[in-house]
């Protein structure tokens, strides 16, 4: 049977990010991707205006009716606009496949979108969580040292964590069952949209294809490679991934 992905994330109506990007990634790596919408956002390639979370009932209907049907081989979370999103969320992570949180607190291009106490919420109930080094401290603290806010993630919550390497000259540091490491990999200067989103997707798909954290980092580090070299511009400001 086709393996299926479940990813529970925003809608980037320029789609360039959110679900949109996670449908690109899995059918890249050919895979299926079932999409719950956890907000509609008003935004394009210059930033976010406005956030609409869903509401919880809706939610929960679309995660039901998902669960129901389908079975799912790995789950990736992005945007959560609220504590009752993520509390909705909570009732469908599955234990016996791997989850993976990116925690998208602001858009590439600017502007609000994740909620710091849901992400809080979900961190323990999830297998690796995907922070780049803003979001990472946003969540947990101030340390300069991305090794020690990876450790500190990893000692209260229980997740493995990759600080992505965006702000760390293409280092990702990786705190894997309280194990740190690096991942490197050559990187853009360039700002680009949805990165985030291709990156932790492609997390996602790896893990799900049944690979360890340590070839699925590597591989997902080269899949955004490729995806940055081959950006699109689609508006007027930043270009987006294209996987």
């Amino acid at each position: 049977m086709f393996k299926v992905i479940l990813t529970i994330s925003g809608f980037d109506p320029s789609g360039g990010a959110g679900v949109h990007a996670d449908v690109k990634v899995a059918r890249a790596l050919n895979l299926h991707a079932a999409s719950v919408i956890t907000s509609l956002t008003v935004q394009n390639t210059c930033g976010v205006s406005e956030l609409y979370p869903v509401p919880k009932n809706v939610l929960l209907s679309q995660l039901k009716k998902i669960f129901d049907d389908i079975k799912i081989s790995g789950i990736k979370v992005g945007v959560v606009p609220d504590v009752e999103v993520a509390e909705a969320i909570l009732e469908f992570l599955k234990d016996d496949v791997p989850k993976v949180l990116d925690p998208v607190i602001s858009a590439s291009a600017g502007g609000g979108l994740g909620s710091v106490e849901a992400y809080r919420l979900l961190l323990e109930h999830v297998d690796v969580a995907t922070p780049n080094l803003y979001e990472a401290r946003t969540i947990f603290g101030e340390s300069e040292n991305p090794e020690t806010i990876a450790e500190e993630i990893f000692r209260t919550y229980g997740c493995s964590v990759v600080i992505t390497g965006g702000d760390l000259g293409g280092k990702d540091i990786v705190c894997e069952n309280g194990k740190i490491y690096t991942v490197e990999a050559e990187i853009t200067p360039d700002e680009i949209h949805g990165t985030g989103c291709v990156y932790s997707t492609a997390l996602t798909c790896y893990l799900a294809k049944g690979k360890n954290l340590r070839d699925s980092i590597r591989l997902a580090r080269l899949f955004v490679l490729e995806s940055v070299k081959r950006a699109i511009r689609i508006g007027k400001c930043l270009p987006v991934a294209n996987p």
